[in-house]
């Protein structure tokens, strides 16, 4: 897993008298900013009343981790306008209660991932430049996965003794995004036609990344897609 820089939603919280999430198109309550401040007021063991502003620029449905990156950005700004005071592993350990990969989102940079997704392992990401290219059809996660486990169990990569980039891009739930969304295979074909060295489902799609010589390349392919949602994006360089 490794965080981009190129996407992004804006998370803003502010104290209020009593607490308030707005972003566009999701009910406060079914959001997992919601869900994170729900966990956070349990571990701490008092109310956190603020308001939550979210400006969506993640496409929903698309494997990029939205939801998940905004709930960790909920977690990290209410412990600094609250004072919590606590640590990174202490909000690691919240984060996991509200998703699998919301962890990830609290450390970012590039990390190994097992368990559900919140037992991470620091990694070095190489430099790229990709082309995300959003369908406008989203996938669910759960339909995703229950024909991944309907399919034969992938073979394992060891994090120890990983391939070389590019050969490392492997997502598992590619087969079980086409038996789900068959055009995904178009999506691929044209990423490739664009000038693509290689090609990536996100997550559980439907979102795919084509990875090009560098990002001027990426930026050429990206007037191959015009009416559909796109980003050219690179590794967030974290301190």
């Amino acid at each position: 897993m490794v965080a981009l820089d190129g996407l992004s939603d804006t998370v803003e919280l502010k104290r209020s008298p009593r607490r308030s999430v707005e972003c566009p198109g999701i009910a406060p309550q079914e959001n997992l900013a919601w869900h994170a401040l729900d966990r956070l007021e349990e571990r701490v063991g008092r109310a956190l009343p603020c308001a939550v502003h979210i400006t969506k620029r993640i496409p929903a449905q698309a494997g990029l981790g939205g939801g998940s990156s905004d709930a960790a950005s909920t977690l990290i700004l209410a412990d600094t306008v609250f004072g919590l005071g606590l640590s990174p592993d202490e909000l690691e350990e919240v984060a996991a209660r509200v998703g699998s990969d919301v962890p990830f989102f609290i450390r970012a940079g590039a990390q190994w991932a097992a368990g559900r997704g919140e037992v991470l392992r620091p990694a070095t990401a190489p430099e790229f430049h990709a082309l995300i290219v959003v369908p406008a059809v989203g996938l669910s996660t759960r339909d995703v996965y229950r024909a991944f486990d309907e399919l034969p169990v992938p073979p394992d990569t060891d994090p120890a003794d990983p391939p070389s980039f590019p050969g490392i891009l492997r997502n598992d739930l590619w087969p079980a995004a086409l038996r789900c969304h068959a055009a995904l295979a178009d999506l691929d074909a044209a990423l490739r036609d664009a000038g693509a060295r290689q090609t990536l489902l996100c997550g559980s799609g439907t979102a795919m990344a084509g990875f090009f010589p560098d990002a001027g390349a990426a930026r050429r392919a990206q007037g191959a897609f015009t009416g559909t949602t796109t980003a050219v994006v690179r590794p967030l360089a974290v301190p």
